[in-house]
């Protein structure tokens, strides 16, 4: 059984970064902390240069995960952005909350959107809906536009590059939802658990291969995700082959039929629950059924994963909470009230269903 982890880009096989001796060494005792830590601070303590700290926050599938492991403890060490952003202060509340999404027909998203409305109902507010359309330029301008009527703002899995969303922030109280930004609160989902019981499960029916169908480049969450199940397959000494970017939709899906076909294996997990829909209905046209002639996986346990046929199996993680908190953590925000944390988690479970056998 072979511990080789890849990923393909573009069909293209690319290894991830293999672990060495300074990955395995612990972080170094910090320095005396400056008076403002920069990137600079955090790549040497690290021992990395700051183009890979830059990385590491940013897009960490671009790095690898023990890499990131460490850069993350320098950070925290030395307090790089541990201090919420300054917001301008309020002139007056206007009784408006709006949440800006890359994809409002996405169920993930308008779940989040539905629990919010849901949260600003029961404290008397009105909430304002914008779509990015997974286009950072766009969030940028839809943002600029709701500023002036909303009291803050939650950004839900945003394309925006990091230093945007903080200047964001300093305008209004914003809230990240899907995303880590570092000096942001934000509102995250703890993919580790489903993924790794994902794993596990399929490990135990002899499963040696998997293949991970990854969604947009642009994806804070693409990252987190990727590393996670590329961590979790190595801990079980099984293959795992990434195909990526991805679009986060029934047609991305369907689309990665071809490329799977020419290095297939035992197992596919999806980004989310519409790619592996999409997924197994071009498999079907090529005569290939799951679980007959493969298992999969997919993420966010949406309706299609228990209406489909096969039912799909699916790592859930509860949108309800997850929209509740982010609500109640951008009121507290507005209200100026003290969070004694900066990211709050949303643990995540799997689901069996028909798509990976009994």
């Amino acid at each position: 059984m072979a511990d080789q982890v890849k990923a393909a880009a573009g069909g293209e096989d690319e290894s991830v970064d293999p672990k060495t001796p300074t990955e395995a060494a612990s972080t170094p005792e910090a320095p005396e902390t400056p008076a403002k830590v920069t990137i600079r601070d955090v790549a040497k303590l690290a021992g990395v240069s700051p183009s890979t700290v830059s990385r590491a926050f940013a897009k960490p599938d671009r790095v690898s995960a023990a890499t990131t492991k460490r850069i993350f403890a320098a950070a925290d060490r030395l307090g790089y952005h541990a201090e919420p952003v300054e917001t301008v202060p309020s002139r007056g509340q206007r009784g408006l909350i709006a949440i800006i999404v890359p994809d409002i027909a996405n169920e993930f998203f308008s779940d989040i959107i539905r629990g919010v409305e849901r949260e600003c109902a029961t404290h008397g507010l009105a909430l304002i809906v914008s779509e990015s359309r997974e286009n950072a330029s766009m969030e940028r301008a839809a943002f600029d536009k709701v500023v002036g009527y909303a009291d803050g703002v939650i950004l839900t899995s945003s394309r925006m590059p990091d230093a945007m969303i903080r200047k964001c922030a300093q305008s209004r109280p914003v809230v990240v939802v899907n995303r880590a930004v570092r000096g942001v609160p934000s509102v995250l989902i703890d993919n580790a658990p489903g993924v790794e019981q994902a794993i596990e499960y399929l490990h135990g029916r002899g499963v040696e291969g998997v293949t991970y169908l990854d969604g947009p480049a642009v994806s804070w969450s693409v990252g987190v995700r990727w590393n996670t199940i590329a961590a979790a397959c190595r801990a079980h000494e099984m293959d795992v082959h990434r195909l990526w970017p991805g679009s986060p939709t029934f047609e991305g899906g369907f689309a990665f039929a071809d490329k799977f076909m020419q290095h297939p294996t035992q197992a596919v997990i999806a980004h989310n629950d519409l790619m592996a829909i999409g997924f197994m209905a071009a498999m079907r046209r090529r005569g290939m059924e799951a679980p007959r002639d493969f298992r999969i996986i997919g993420f966010d346990d949406d309706i299609v994963a228990r209406v489909s046929e096969p039912t799909l199996t699916s790592i859930r993680v509860s949108l309800p909470i997850l929209a509740a908190r982010a609500a109640r953590l951008l009121f507290a925000r507005i209200n100026g009230e003290h969070q004694d944390a900066e990211v709050f988690r949303v643990p995540s479970s799997l689901v069996l269903r028909g798509s990976t056998g009994r």
